[in-house]
């Protein structure tokens, strides 16, 4: 199967994402792990300079740039899906959130999904976390911040944004995962979801 775990900056995509591997491996479930955007591959250079140098983009090349990536994985994506639990850290669920907001319709965004075949999860788990709580936890890291982590007022939209998504189901089946529990209870609870999947 194939699962994205999703949500704002601060959420914790990136802590479950490795916590959940943990946890199959634990239980000698087989998977591969994807996170985006990847700065290393083809067109990784370009979003990293945009997001962290301040490179401006049309919001139809952002979407692009991003989109790029996840067509280039879906061969990947659909081979290693068939026998093992694919995790993505974000995918093009984040861009139906950022890139709607930055001005590319749902519409045009869903089409091209279709048209050009976006491996569709087989679930999304949002991890759903009060901006406030995520502003705090983002900053107690000691790591540099790209533009989109440094927008408190952006955050906040992506909050709405993301609770429109899991409201209207857009896409592919979203689960919406208490993100200010303990870490393992959350891990626990996305982990129960896909063994009941399975």
């Amino acid at each position: 199967m194939f699962i994205v775990i999703e949500g704002i900056d601060g959420a914790g995509c990136e802590t479950q994402a490795v916590n959940l591997q943990k946890w199959l491996k634990k239980n000698n479930l087989p998977f591969s792990f994807i996170k985006y955007p990847n700065y290393e591959a083809n067109v990784g250079k370009f979003i990293r300079e945009f997001l962290y140098n301040n490179k401006n983009l049309s919001a139809e090349m952002q979407f692009l740039l991003y989109s790029l990536q996840f067509l280039s994985d879906r061969e990947f994506i659909r081979h290693e899906r068939k026998n093992k639990v694919v995790i993505a850290d974000r995918y093009f669920s984040s861009t139906l959130c950022f890139q709607a907001l930055e001005g590319v319709t749902l519409e045009k965004q869903l089409r091209f999904a279709k048209d050009f075949r976006i491996e569709v999860p087989d679930m999304v788990f949002y991890l759903n976390v009060n901006p406030n709580i995520a502003i705090k936890r983002k900053f107690g890291e000691q790591k540099e911040k790209n533009r989109r982590e440094k927008d408190f007022d952006f955050i906040r939209k992506t909050y709405v944004q993301y609770q429109k998504l899991v409201k209207d189901q857009v896409w592919t089946k979203w689960v919406n995962i208490d993100g200010e529990k303990d870490i393992d209870e959350v891990t626990k609870s996305i982990f129960n979801h896909i063994k009941n999947r399975l």
